[in-house]
């Protein structure tokens, strides 16, 4: 192959990665939370990364703090249970 068709496949195996990246960040951008609209501009590759990162560690925030909601309700249900049941009397 000559150096003119090796620069050509190069750059043609670029452009494919580049339009694969364009891709992968165009659905990032569809399911990231941010004002979408025809008068709104789309968002940068490094803006687009920065706000999927920010989300997810929000998301990340939010299920713990409702991981340790479940966790306390457990254990005030399961003191309001043993509360609740009937003590055990001796025999006579």
């Amino acid at each position: 192959m000559s150096e003119a068709g090796l620069r050509l496949n190069i750059n043609m195996r670029e452009r494919c990665r580049m339009h694969d990246l364009n891709e992968a960040l165009d659905d990032l951008r569809a399911v990231i939370p941010y004002a979408h609209g025809n008068s709104v501009r789309k968002l940068s590759k490094i803006a687009t990364l920065l706000l999927a990162k920010n989300h997810i560690i929000m998301q990340t925030n939010a299920i713990e703090e409702l991981r340790q909601i479940v966790q306390n309700q457990q254990r005030q249900l399961e003191q309001l249970q043993r509360s609740e049941s009937p003590l055990e009397t001796p025999e006579k």
